[in-house]
């Protein structure tokens, strides 16, 4: 059935595989903030805002048709978006050539069918950790604690996904709309 292929708030990501999802479900128990959702942690390739069905059905077609080496996942650190004033903490996944070919492979696809994607540096990241209006003295000192180097085994990703983000009161919650093998 197609009925989950209309307009939504989409993005293609790396599924996290299970034994680095329990590792950083470790790691978010010393991070402040609002933790991710095990469930929900992913590393984005695409972020793909409002697509209109007829455009997620092409791009799902585009998807499905490519064969991707799977990439290693490795973590090498935690850092933060925002600067002084910081918004998130991630894992820091290490660039890596199967990575990389994933990502231009899923851009090319998105272009092909239509998705107009915003440029920007692709910096491969797990999002771990929100903080909404931003941090008080001991979230910042908790924070600046855990930053840094952090190295967790390494594995290779298993399949990459379709994804729909409907935000709600309690922040995103993400649904898949299709699921890919990487070879």
């Amino acid at each position: 059935s197609d009925e989950g292929f209309r307009g939504l708030r989409s993005f293609v990501a790396v599924d996290v595989p299970e034994a680095l999802r329990e590792a950083l479900e470790g790691v978010q128990d010393g991070l402040p903030g609002r933790h991710v959702a095990a469930e929900n942690l992913h590393l984005t390739l695409a972020f793909l805002g409002d697509v209109a069905e007829p455009v997620l059905r092409d791009l799902h077609e585009g998807l499905a048709g490519l064969r991707l080496a799977a990439p290693r996942l490795r973590v090498t650190g935690l850092d933060v978006f925002g600067g002084r004033k910081p918004g998130l903490c991630f894992a820091v996944i290490e660039a890596n050539p199967e990575l990389d070919a994933a990502r231009r492979a899923v851009v090319r696809v998105c272009r092909e069918a239509g998705v107009d994607l915003r440029r920007e540096r692709f910096r491969p990241h797990v999002t771990l950790s929100r903080f909404g209006r931003g941090l008080d003295a001991r979230g910042e000192r908790q924070l600046a604690a855990r930053l840094g180097v952090l190295s967790l085994p390494e594995t290779r990703a298993g399949t990459f996904s379709l994804m729909r983000s409907e935000l709600g009161p309690g922040g995103a919650v993400y649904a898949d709309l299709a699921v890919y093998d990487f070879d």
